[in-house]
């Protein structure tokens, strides 16, 4: 009995092991996702190159995806309609806590993977002070974004008492470059956005610093960063972060990683580097 007990053991641990493996085989074809900065068919017609390098670099299909909102990317990574995503960082706890996606890179930007939210008014206008923006509009990005929605959410709250829901009048604008041109145009009184989101519109607006000023900065955020979904073999994690490395390093690389994610690198990053992140969107959501 003892005999059979074990060799039955046996035989469901190689049958449970079959079925990891089976599991976690390397797929046919990978699928790389994002949320676009800029504006979506932009990044549609040079995200398909950036695929192509990585796809030679690890030797499997890319295809791209590019979602229309954070809530979206984050779902397609939980549903494996997504191996590889490209988050910002609430976007990226939030694809970490609900779907386990690993993070293996985060993005490098002037040689730092933080950054900070930026206030945008015009230049020369009457808001001069925080104290100034009660009772004003302001032109968030994404109700999932850290940059361009939480972080200053909560700076607003917590440094100014400033409830930017009751006190000011809020919409979204739904890219960063979007949230610039509002301030540009004078669609809105202040808007939020990555640091210097001005960049973004400075080819077709030369004279965007001339119009559109910075009020002041959020506390340091970590850069987005890259996930895989889980289940992906932990081998073809550390290919696809090893080649989105080198991909960067290039000078074709560069200027994609450049033109698609404003990004000048990728570096591996500890999950716990965005705990900040974490604290901030849970506080949000209790509000």
């Amino acid at each position: 009995m003892i005999k059979q007990a074990l060799s039955y053991g046996l035989g469901l641990s190689l049958i449970l092991a079959g079925t990891q493996a089976f599991a976690q085989s390397t797929p046919d074809k990978l699928v790389l996702g994002m949320v676009p900065s800029r504006e979506a068919e932009r990044i549609v017609d040079s995200l398909d190159p950036f695929a192509e390098l990585l796809s030679e670099k690890i030797g499997i299909p890319v295809e791209t995806f590019v979602s229309t909102d954070y809530t979206g990317l984050v779902e397609a990574i939980g549903t494996n309609r997504v191996d590889i995503g490209l988050f910002g960082p609430a976007a990226l706890v939030e694809a970490v806590d609900r779907h386990n996606a690993e993070v293996i890179l985060a993005s490098v930007r002037r040689g730092s993977t933080t950054y900070r939210s930026q206030f945008n008014i015009p230049c020369g206008g009457e808001i001069n002070s925080f104290e100034d923006l009660k009772g004003k509009t302001i032109a968030f990005v994404d109700p999932g974004s850290a940059s361009g929605y939480q972080f200053p959410f909560v700076f607003l709250r917590d440094e100014h008492n400033i409830d930017a829901n009751v006190d000011m009048q809020p919409i979204f604008a739904g890219a960063h470059d979007a949230s610039v041109l509002a301030v540009y145009n004078g669609d809105v009184d202040v808007s939020v956005s990555f640091e210097d989101a001005r960049t973004t519109i400075a080819n077709d607006h030369p004279d965007v610093n001339e119009k559109v000023c910075v009020l002041g900065y959020t506390s340091d955020i970590p850069n987005d960063g890259t996930v895989v979904r889980s289940g992906l073999p932990a081998g073809l994690s550390e290919q696809i972060a090893t080649a989105m490395i080198e991909i960067a390093e290039t000078e074709e690389g560069k200027k994609l990683t450049e033109a698609l994610f404003n990004v000048t690198g990728f570096a591996p990053i500890d999950s716990s580097a965005y705990d900040i992140v974490r604290e901030v969107s849970s506080t949000f959501r209790r509000n």
